[in-house]
């Protein structure tokens, strides 16, 4: 792995511990009740987290190809929060004495995802430059089982599902990304923070599930 590379490693832990620790802290605030209130109606919650995560991606990239890096703090704030209420309301449904082993055990299961990932790209010649389409397919899929699911509940566990593989997928696609432009140190560092938090939240929520019921 050469030295850009881990750069960007470097940068996206950065970014992904800062939001570990902004979506604990708003757990403790008003700003943990959001997801509760946007998810009301699923479609609307999915919309909403969706719209959020897309915006925040564009401005942070743009800002970052473009050197304006006020557009770039901008867009990755837009990221930190987004992901942050997002965490947060998942851990609201726990105790705060437990709230950091969710949190510790879902950073080690993510992290096992990501290494899995990366051997998968780096010990491999294979080619996932169409695993971002793919990602897409799997995220547009996620929004129709959102409206389908905000009348029919069952088909929530699909959504989540899908939306999970989605992240999974963008993720071996970022690593293979920095694998083939490993000096877009900034771009790469943010697509991977994107793809990891996406992961993290959706194993948050299973290992809250685990723990409210053990």
């Amino acid at each position: 792995m050469k030295t850009d590379e881990l750069k960007s490693i470097g940068f996206s832990t950065g970014l992904i511990l800062a939001n570990i620790a902004v979506m604990w802290v708003f757990a403790f605030t008003p700003l943990a009740k959001i997801s509760n209130i946007v998810f009301s109606t699923f479609i609307l919650g999915a919309i909403f987290y969706g719209a959020l995560l897309t915006g925040g991606v564009y401005l942070a990239k743009k800002g970052i190809r473009d050197s304006d890096s006020k557009k770039a703090w901008i867009g990755t704030g837009i990221l930190q929060f987004a992901y942050g209420i997002f965490g947060a309301g998942v851990l609201d449904m726990i105790g705060p004495q437990t709230q950091a082993i969710a949190l510790a055990a879902t950073a080690a299961l993510t992290t096992g995802i990501t290494v899995i990932s990366g051997l998968a790209v780096y010990l491999t010649d294979h080619d996932f430059s169409s695993w971002q389409k793919y990602s897409n397919y799997l995220f547009m899929g996620v929004l129709l089982m959102s409206l389908i699911g905000t009348f029919s509940t069952g088909l929530i566990v699909v959504a989540f599902t899908l939306a999970l593989l989605g992240f999974i997928t963008y993720l071996v696609y970022e690593i293979w990304d920095m694998k083939q432009r490993p000096s877009s140190v900034y771009l790469n560092g943010i697509g991977i923070y994107v793809a990891f938090m996406g992961v993290f939240v959706q194993i948050l929520q299973i290992v809250i599930q685990m723990l409210a019921e053990r």
